[in-house]
């Protein structure tokens, strides 16, 4: 893996799969989250109570890349292609939860490292959740969405 998660990451995923399957993790060191997560939010429609890629007009979607861009949030992103759904999502889960193992993370909990914690949230409840939606959404376009997506992109890992 190229991209380093920071020690003790707060991660926060989305999944996808249209044609492949993407699990797209935003990783935030414990002290930027609250600061990040604050940003993210305010990045959101007046009228809306979260972002959800696939149903924002496209002033909406570059505004948001655009904001995400600028609070230094990264993603690793998880891509299976070519294989049923049932076998696509654990080999993606199982890559991150080895990456979060091995950087001490705090945000899921498995059998090996029982430091880490797993919430499962809705996208109104958690904006950090939006960036993994966007990100997993970008990549799954063609043209300028990938090239507009990129700097909120630390490692794309082809599993």
């Amino acid at each position: 893996m190229d991209f380093v998660l920071p020690r003790r990451a707060h991660v926060f995923v989305d999944e996808s799969n249209s044609g492949s399957y993407y699990i797209a993790a935003a990783v935030i060191a414990p002290v930027d989250v609250v600061a990040t997560g604050s940003t993210i939010k305010g990045l959101r429609h007046r009228e809306s109570p979260a972002v959800h890629f696939k149903s924002e007009r496209d002033s909406v979607r570059r505004a948001f890349l655009k904001g995400a861009a600028a609070t230094g949030v990264q993603t690793v992103v998880y891509v299976v292609s070519g294989q049923p759904d049932k076998v696509a999502r654990p080999t993606c889960l199982g890559a991150l939860i080895e990456d979060l193992c091995h950087a001490n993370a705090e945000q899921l909990r498995v059998q090996e490292n029982k430091n880490l914690r797993y919430t499962h949230m809705r996208r109104n409840e958690e904006p950090l959740l939006w960036v993994g939606d966007a990100v997993a959404w970008c990549l799954q376009k063609d043209g300028s969405w990938r090239t507009d997506v990129e700097p909120l992109i630390g490692e794309v890992r082809r599993l």
